[in-house]
This record gives structure tokens, C-alpha cells and sequence, in this order.
């Protein structure tokens, strides 16, 4: 089998896909073009998609595009993106049996912005882990921004936008496999190119996600709505956020 191919779903930013597509030479590239009006012509292979298919679909389609062509490893990579020179080595050299994920330091405007992810099955808490460690180590979680998988895995997309990454991660490490953030492979990510991360739908998806992930236990469903409203009153405690926080609440 071939050892890796570069995933890359892209819904609006072509200025920011043409920077990631070229950060990943000398990989090989699909781009899955979910946009609406269809992506300039790039030197890459493509997937075309409706548009607003959202980033499962995508990532899922693109998924389906290395498996079919014979790549043993994708790495699924937001369009917003930019690998640094020897990530994707590092990330596959890490790779094995034994090992169902990889991801890297992710880098964005205000410093290490996801080093793993740490997800409490009791309280269903959710914490960006934000100190990059010394040494390769297990997490809970990745942020599928930058995520190293066997290409025939697949996101639930059930998922709207955001969580589906947390949930993959949460199936493979059911099956025994390792979850590994791997600290020689950083990756810079400008973050908020599709949805931006503070706006009403980004928060309406957000406790969507959330609360697909705890399932019906009520607690937790509780818990989660309580963690919401407390991020809302550190952030921005407005009308609209609270109106985003009600609807994903009620899935809407």
C-alpha cells in the first residue's frame, strides 16, 4: 500500500488552501472542494461535493478517496492549515500497531492552541490541553484540524460542526488503539476560516456536539448545558449567545 496521502476538505478560504496545499509538499494532496462555487484548479487530486456538506462529509468522502486508492494513512487537515517542514514525517514515524491516531502540537495566533484534548467520561468536561509535552504521549482526543488516520476511519456525521473529531478519537480508543500527540510535529493553525469560533452557529454546533457525545444520561446533558452558560458569562454573556446556546440545546 502507499504510506500516506494529504486530505484536505475546503469550504471558502482560497487563499488559505493554496498556502496548506503547498506546505504539504512533497505529500500528495486531495482537496475535497465543498465550496459552493467550486475551488480554482489546484495541482492536486479532488473530490467535489455539493457545497455547505459540512466538515464530516467532507473529511469522510476524502477519507473514502485514499482507502479506494490504495494509502494505508490520511491526514485529514483543515484548509486553514499549514503543516511545518518535517510534521507529517514526524507524525507518520509515529504511526503503527497499536496506534488508531496521531496528531500534532497545533500552533495558532495566541501560541499552542491543542496539544490533545482531555475528555471526562464522569463529568463530560472538555479541556484543550495547551502545554506541549516533552515526549510523545496518550490524550483523550485530537483536534481534527491537523489528525493522522488509518484511511478507513470515518467521522460520525451525525456531527454538525465540531466534536466529530472528539468522538472518532473516543470510538478508536474503545478498540484498544492509542491516541498519540506527538510534540516533533507542530502544526500552524489560523483557526475560524469556515465558522467562526465565537459566532452564534459556532456555539449553537458546539452544544450540539457536546451533548451527542454525553448521549441521554441527563447529568451529564446538565453539566453540559451549565459548562455553556459559564464559558458564555466569561466570553461574551449577550442576548445572541445565549439565543446559540438554547439552540443547540434543543438541536436546532
Amino acid at each position: 500500500m502507499k504510506p500516506l496521502v494529504v486530505v484536505i476538505p475546503h469550504r471558502r478560504e482560497v487563499a488559505l488552501l493554496k498556502q496548506a496545499v503547498a506546505a504539504c509538499a512533497p505529500w500528495p494532496v486531495v482537496v475535497v472542494d465543498d465550496s459552493d462555487g467550486g475551488a480554482p484548479p489546484l495541482p492536486t487530486a479532488r473530490v467535489r461535493l455539493s457545497g455547505g456538506s459540512g466538515f464530516a462529509r467532507a473529511a469522510n468522502a476524502g477519507l473514502a478517496w485514499a482507502e479506494a486508492e490504495g494509502y494505508a494513512w490520511a491526514l485529514v487537515l483543515n484548509d486553514d492549515a499549514r503543516p511545518e517542514p518535517g510534521c507529517v514525517e514526524a507524525l507518520l514515524a509515529a504511526a503503527g500497531p497499536g496506534v488508531g491516531a496521531v496528531g500534532p502540537v497545533l500552533v495558532g495566533p495566541a501560541g499552542v492552541e491543542s496539544a490533545g484534548i482531555r475528555f471526562s467520561e464522569t463529568t463530560a468536561r472538555l479541556r484543550q490541553v495547551t502545554e506541549a509535552p516533552a515526549a510523545r504521549r496518550p490524550v483523550d482526543a485530537l483536534s481534527g484540524a491537523c489528525l493522522l488516520l488509518a484511511s478507513h476511519r470515518r467521522f460520525d456525521e451525525g456531527f454538525g460542526h465540531g466534536m466529530e473529531d472528539v468522538a472518532l478519537c473516543r470510538a478508536i480508543r474503545a478498540e484498544g488503539l492509542a491516541v498519540l500527540v506527538e510534540p516533533r510535529a507542530r502544526c500552524w493553525h489560523q483557526g475560524g476560516a469556515t465558522v467562526s469560533r465565537r459566532s452564534a452557529e459556532a456555539v449553537r454546533h458546539a452544544v450540539a456536539g457536546h451533548l451527542r457525545l454525553v448521549g441521554e444520561d441527563r447529568a451529564r446533558r446538565g453539566l453540559v448545558l451549565a459548562y455553556a452558560l459559564g464559558q458564555a458569562a466569561r466570553e461574551d454573556w449577550s442576548l445572541g449567545r445565549l439565543r446559540a446556546v438554547w439552540a443547540g440545546w434543543r438541536g436546532v
